[in-house]
């Protein structure tokens, strides 16, 4: 049997930098397109569903999920919040993130409570929507005869499908999702910051050993630079033993990340909230850490927040999710009937070190 002739091409780790993305029409992953030009200005059909929110205020269940749906799905607040502003100023959150949420630039209200994420306007008989990660498509929205824009990442998506239920063109072309406030005013030179966590260490989690070694990688390339490393490790897992020239932080709130994320030039992070979160932090200037996401088992077209300083680095199990617009855990896909192709601690850390200090400006090439 002939092996030579694959039916794809996505046969070793890619890198990926973060922002629009704009392709050749016969490139495009699959998706759905849009039923209007909106890179050429065109708006959604109007729909009943504007006035009844501005009328009745809206309810965004958020549920029980993880940090990292979470944080993507704001961009759904960010939309009907966006709508309504003039109606309902300040929209109210209810769940166990609150101390995280009151440092949010959406203008929320919050109460800590243990139950599932919400936000909505604290009206009688609001109007519900949900965020859930598996149902909304990659949108096409044609440029020309031969280009398209493809919106992938997820909360672009979200956005865009609140923009048509609602039938109003909403204001944002990419990366929707609302920041959070740190109050550190600048990074420290040369300071990396490794995100270990991860809701699957088994599938998702690059190792701390590897982690490591982009260290070594990154040193290796500029000796002279004033290097400082810390780690992040996962409060749920017991605390990893020191690791040579890094400093361990086990299990901080998401809340006190902020400031740690905002001292930082650079995360590297496996694809999980806090790596989200490192992309959506903003000083009090705007500017964030350049984020680097690692990606084994889902699109990392998708699950990244759309901003031009949140890249990735994806196996090809990773790659074929996106090209497809593919889940794993939606479709069913048990990703080890693709042999090694989802092996993330597979993907060499020289790879790694020189994409991420390329896409922090220490180097070139």
């Amino acid at each position: 049997m002939r092996t030579d002739h694959p039916l794809i091409s996505t046969v070793s780790p890619t890198c990926r930098r973060g922002g629009p993305t704009l392709v050749r029409r016969e490139q495009a992953p699959l998706g759905r397109l849009l039923p209007y030009r909106r890179a050429a200005g065109e708006s959604p059909p109007p729909q009943p569903t504007l006035n009844a929110v501005r009328q009745n205020g809206w309810h965004l269940d958020l549920g029980s999920r993880g940090l990292g749906d979470v944080l993507l799905g704001l961009a759904m607040a960010q939309a009907l919040q966006e709508t309504t502003r003039e109606q309902f100023p300040q929209p109210a959150y209810a769940g166990p993130q609150a101390d995280l949420l009151a440092r949010c630039t959406l203008p929320l209200s919050v109460t800590s409570t243990n139950g599932p994420h919400s936000i909505g306007t604290e009206t009688p008989t609001p109007r519900a929507f949900e965020a859930v990660p598996e149902i909304p498509p990659t949108r096409l929205d044609i440029i020309d005869a031969n280009v398209v824009q493809v919106h992938a990442a997820l909360p672009m998506r979200y956005y865009l499908d609140i923009e048509q239920i609602l039938g109003t063109p909403l204001g944002a072309d990419a990366d929707p999702c609302p920041q959070f406030r740190a109050t550190e005013p600048a990074p420290t030179p040369y300071h990396v910051l490794f995100v270990s966590t991860t809701s699957r260490p088994e599938r998702k989690d690059y190792g701390i050993d590897n982690f490591r070694t982009i260290a070594d990688c990154l040193t290796a390339r500029r000796p002279d630079a004033p290097w400082q490393f810390s780690l992040i490790a996962a409060p749920d897992r017991p605390a990893p033993p020191p690791v040579a020239q890094i400093e361990v932080i086990h299990g901080p709130p998401a809340v006190d990340c902020l400031d740690l994320f905002a001292t930082a030039e650079l995360v590297i992070g496996n694809d999980t909230g806090l790596t989200h979160l490192a992309a959506l932090t903003a000083r009090p200037d705007g500017t964030g850490p350049t984020v680097v996401g690692l990606y084994g088992r889902h699109a990392h077209t998708k699950w990244v927040t759309g901003s031009t300083r949140h890249h990735a680095v994806a196996t090809p199990f990773s790659q074929l999710m996106s090209i497809a617009d593919a889940c794993p855990v939606r479709d069913g896909y048990d990703d080890t009937t693709w042999s090694t192709a989802s092996e993330l601690r597979a993907v060499p850390a020289e790879l790694i070190a020189k994409f991420a200090g390329q896409c922090t400006g220490w180097w070139d090439s």
